[in-house]
């Protein structure tokens, strides 16, 4: 039974999957690997956006070794595919409007932060992903 919720799993979140494989033309990924059930694969600096890591569906992009190494980092990642996996193409819609809205609706905060990073940190996805990431350290 877990086998095939596993298999399910990965059939319904590969349409996300293969938007990360089409990203692989411009992130032009220097090493695939694959790791706890996940495609990882090193993009360098060319992810959108410069962050450490990139989830599409069971594919994770790392900006580096050192980034790919970093448990916290690994454990964040794998929230987002865990919900991919749940999700399909639904998690990839809800993650979209979640960050939609909160980049319309956030105030402008002190640090100055861009308000793409400010929709970012705000919203449920990433925070329920960071606190699975800060759990373990």
């Amino acid at each position: 039974m877990r086998r095939a919720a596993a298999v399910l799993g990965y059939a319904w979140s590969f349409p996300l999957t293969a938007i990360g494989l089409v990203l692989a033309i411009v992130y032009r990924p220097r090493a695939w690997r694959w790791s706890d059930g996940c495609l990882e694969a090193l993009a360098g600096d060319r992810i959108f956006g410069r962050p450490g890591a990139q989830t599409h569906g069971w594919l994770i992009y790392y900006r580096d070794d050192v980034a790919r190494d970093d448990e916290g980092l690994r454990r964040h990642e794998r929230v987002h595919v865990r919900d991919g996996m749940i999700g399909g193409v639904f998690y990839g819609v809800a993650y979209a409007v979640t960050f939609l809205f909160w980049y319309v609706f956030t105030p402008a905060t002190p640090e100055g932060w861009p308000r793409w990073k400010r929709a970012y940190y705000r919203s449920w996805f990433e925070r329920r992903a960071r606190e699975e990431q800060l759990a373990g350290e």
